[in-house]
């Protein structure tokens, strides 16, 4: 073969090659946007008419939990995730005023409800309270309903021991009947209780966007562990 023969495959060569490649991640690229991204649930606890805790200087959980909920939704989102919050103000699920508090209170739950068990996954942000004031770090409790919540758990939890609270020493537990949506759901879910209102410390730093982008970090870093 003479040296433009030569030259003339090595072209067809690289020309297939480079064909192939790009044929590959075009491919990637199309099975990626065919394949839905998992459906991740945020639920903001309590609002509008359910307050939730309220801290000794008056800050109400239900304004930490949007907040913190918001910061997460917006990091979820950065990685790809499709996001659906059970709210994105201050209001509950049932607002009608012609119903008892108790009334409301059982509706909200009912709608959250059906919004846990249509999600891939569900991250319930609240915060807790306690009368000793020396309590604190996050509590992460998961769904009874098989391995895959457990997982989610241990996963969640594991983070945020590594990247904010190495000296946390409070366990993964199984949610009881108190904990009403956690316990019914089937999806894979766990309720985060990202600190404590009754702490002067942790509600300094729960009010800061500083401490709730950490925290939001930190649970997304366990959820991509999980999925």
């Amino acid at each position: 073969m003479n040296k433009k023969g030569i030259l003339l495959t090595v072209f067809v060569t690289a020309a297939a090659l480079l064909f192939s490649a790009m044929a590959e991640q075009l491919y990637r690229r199309v099975e990626t946007v065919a394949v839905p991204a998992p459906v991740v649930l945020i639920d903001a606890g309590h609002g509008g008419f359910d307050g939730g805790a309220v801290a000794s200087d008056g800050t109400v959980e239900k304004d930490i939990n949007l907040a913190m909920a918001t910061e997460l939704s917006v990091v979820l989102r950065l990685w790809g995730y499709r996001v659906e919050m059970t709210r994105d103000s201050d209001a509950a699920l049932c607002e009608d005023e012609s119903l008892t508090i108790r009334e409301k209170k059982r509706a909200d739950m009912a709608k959250r409800l059906e919004l846990y068990d249509r999600a891939s996954a569900v991250i319930s942000i609240h915060q807790n309270h306690f009368p000793d004031a020396s309590c604190r770090g996050t509590q992460v409790l998961y769904a009874p309903n098989g391995a895959e919540s457990r997982a989610l758990g241990e996963h969640v939890r594991s983070s945020i021991l590594a990247r904010m609270q190495p000296d946390n020493n409070r366990e993964l537990k199984a949610s009881t009947r108190e904990v009403m949506l956690l316990y019914r759901t089937t999806a894979p879910a766990v309720l985060v209780e990202c600190g404590f209102l009754s702490n002067p410390a942790e509600l300094t730093a729960m009010k800061t966007t500083k401490y709730r982008r950490q925290m939001a970090l930190a649970i997304v870093d366990g959820l991509l562990k999980f999925v």
